[in-house]
């Protein structure tokens, strides 16, 4: 039998964390885009100018996702919450389900996210150990704090992740 309470209880712990770490990405990225600015307006060299774009490209994405999801979130939390506050056990079930499903499958795709981050890390550090020139060396710290950061974000979220996965496998067993 699904417990109204500790269902909303977990759904809202796990999409207030989302949000929270979504608005630390958005602020890194930020961060991100003002050390851009301040290569682009105060360094004239290639290196710099082509940092300066790599990084704006990585904050662009990663704000582009962390957009993404808090919109997507909103309404998805939402509608969980309200269909397990609605007291319908076969609704209930069913959303509960389909959200266990949504979040088993997030949580497969980290070992491959993990495995996308090392694969950017070993071209950027092969980058640097094997060309001698300023964009390349520059794509390549890009490449290198896009794979450092996903991994240090995918780790909050794979625990996250974890922690709500068991909380429905509770509420829908």
């Amino acid at each position: 039998m699904i417990d109204a309470q500790q269902a909303a209880q977990a759904i809202n712990h796990y999409f207030n964390r989302e949000a929270a770490e979504m608005y630390c990405i958005l602020g890194g990225s930020a961060c991100l885009l003002f050390c851009a600015l301040l290569l682009w307006l105060f360094f004239n060299d290639r290196f710099s100018s082509a940092l300066a774009i790599t990084l704006s490209v990585v904050a662009l994405l990663y704000s582009a996702v962390a957009v993404s999801l808090l919109i997507r979130d909103g309404a998805n939390r939402s509608y969980l919450i309200e269909t397990v506050q609605s007291g319908e056990p076969q609704q209930q079930r069913e959303a509960l389900t389909a959200e266990r499903e949504r979040m088993q499958a997030v949580a497969d795709n980290y070992q491959n996210l993990r495995y996308l981050f090392s694969g950017l890390a070993l071209v950027g550090a092969l980058l640097i150990a094997f060309t001698h020139h300023s964009i390349s060396h520059a794509v390549a710290v890009g490449l290198l704090v896009f794979a450092l950061s996903g991994t240090v974000i995918d780790r909050y979220s794979e625990a996250r992740a974890t922690l709500y996965l068991g909380a429905l496998k509770t509420q829908t067993s």
